[in-house]
C-alpha cells in the first residue's frame, strides 16, 4: 500500500490488459502489487521533481530535471528485476542495456489465449496496425513497411517506429513492430523532457495547469507519445515510462491521473493523433487522497467510476 500522506497511489497504474491471461490469474496478487510498487516509484520521482524544479532557472536545466527523473526510474525497473520482479522466462541484463540501433516486438497474438483480455487487446491493435498498413506500399512476396512520423513541438519531424506485415512460408502472416534507429530514439525522449519543462515554465507563469485546456493536454500528450516511441532500454520501458509520467503530470498539474492500461502499446501502434485521442478518452484524474484513503478498491483497479478494470477501446484509428 502507498504510505500515508503520499500524493500517487497504486490506482493510477491500472493492470494492464496485456497481462491479463489465464496463466498469469495464479500470479495476480504479484501483477496486482506491482500496481503499489509503481506507486511507491513515482512519489519518489515527484518529491525530486518537487525538490530540483524550483531551483532549476533555465529551460535546459528544467529538461536536466525531467531527465534525471526519467533515469532514476530506469534505474529503479532495473533494481526491481534484480530482485525478481520480472517474468520468469527473462533475463536480468536486459533491464539495464540499450536497445543499440533497433529492435523488433510481436503484435500478433500468438502468446495469449483465446478469449482472454491479453488477446482481446493484441487483436484490437493488430486491426489498428493493419488499417494503418493500408497506406504502406507493398513489395514482393506482400511484405509491407509503414515508417511513423512523429511531429515535433517545434515544427519539426522525426523517424518513430515501424509497422510490419511480414508473411511467413508457415503458419499466418505476422505483424510486428521495429523501434525507431538509435539517434532518433534519443531525439524523440529530449523532446519529451524539453515538452515538459515548457509545460512547467508555464506552470510557473500561471499555476498549476488545467488538464481540460486542449492545448496543455495535447502537449503532455505529445511528451507521453515521444518517450513511449523511444523506448531506452531492452526492456522494462513500460514500468519506466508508468511512473515517471504520473509524477511528472501530478507535479505539473497538481492532480494525480490513472493511465490509459495499455498506453505503452496504443504509443507503439497508433498513430501520434490516434494516440492522443486514447489519451484524451482514457486518461481520467483520482480523487482527493483523502477520498481515496476511505475507499475500498483493489490495488491496480480502475476507480469504480471508470467501469471496471477495462473501458471501452477508442473506435476510431489515428494516422
Amino acid at each position: 500500500m502507498t504510505g500515508a500522506g503520499e500524493r500517487i497511489a497504486e490506482l493510477s497504474f491500472p493492470t494492464p490488459d496485456i497481462l491479463r491471461t489465464r496463466a498469469s490469474y495464479y500470479r495476480r496478487d504479484l501483477v496486482s502489487q506491482f500496481a503499489s510498487l509503481q506507486a511507491t516509484e513515482a512519489n519518489v520521482l515527484l518529491r525530486l521533481l518537487d525538490e530540483q524544479l524550483p531551483l532549476a532557472a533555465t529551460k535546459d536545466k528544467r529538461v536536466a530535471v525531467f531527465a534525471s527523473a526519467f533515469e532514476h526510474a530506469a534505474k529503479w525497473r532495473f533494481e526491481m528485476a534484480a530482485i525478481g520482479r520480472r517474468a520468469p522466462d527473462a533475463e536480468l541484463e536486459p533491464f539495464r542495456t540499450p536497445i543499440g540501433r533497433c529492435t523488433r516486438y510481436r503484435l500478433t497474438p500468438t502468446a495469449a489465449e483465446p478469449g482472454s483480455p491479453a488477446f482481446q487487446l493484441l487483436t484490437t491493435l493488430e486491426q489498428v496496425a493493419l488499417e494503418r498498413l493500408t497506406m504502406a506500399e507493398e513489395v514482393p512476396k506482400g511484405y509491407k513497411e509503414l515508417q511513423n512520423i512523429v511531429d515535433l513541438r517545434d515544427g519539426r519531424t522525426v523517424n518513430g517506429n515501424v509497422l510490419i506485415f511480414e508473411p511467413r512460408l508457415y503458419g499466418p502472416a505476422e505483424v510486428k513492430v521495429r523501434t525507431a534507429v538509435e539517434a532518433d530514439r534519443e531525439v524523440l525522449r529530449h523532446a519529451a523532457f524539453e515538452t515538459l519543462a515548457e509545460l512547467e515554465a508555464q506552470r510557473r507563469r500561471t499555476g498549476p495547469l488545467k488538464p481540460g485546456d486542449p492545448e496543455i493536454r495535447q502537449a503532455f500528450s505529445d511528451a507521453a507519445y515521444y518517450v513511449f516511441q523511444g523506448p531506452w532500454m531492452r526492456r522494462g520501458n513500460d514500468a519506466t515510462v508508468r511512473p515517471f509520467l504520473v509524477a511528472a503530470y501530478t507535479s505539473l498539474f497538481d492532480r494525480t491521473p490513472v493511465l490509459p492500461q495499455a498506453i505503452d502499446l496504443d504509443a507503439m501502434v497508433r498513430g501520434q493523433d490516434g494516440f492522443s485521442e486514447v489519451m484524451r478518452q482514457q486518461l481520467t484524474m483520482l480523487p482527493s487522497h483523502s477520498v481515496l484513503e476511505n475507499a475500498s478498491l483493489g490495488h491496480g483497479e480502475r476507480p469504480t467510476h471508470r467501469g471496471g478494470p477495462t473501458t471501452r477501446r477508442p473506435g476510431g484509428v489515428g494516422r
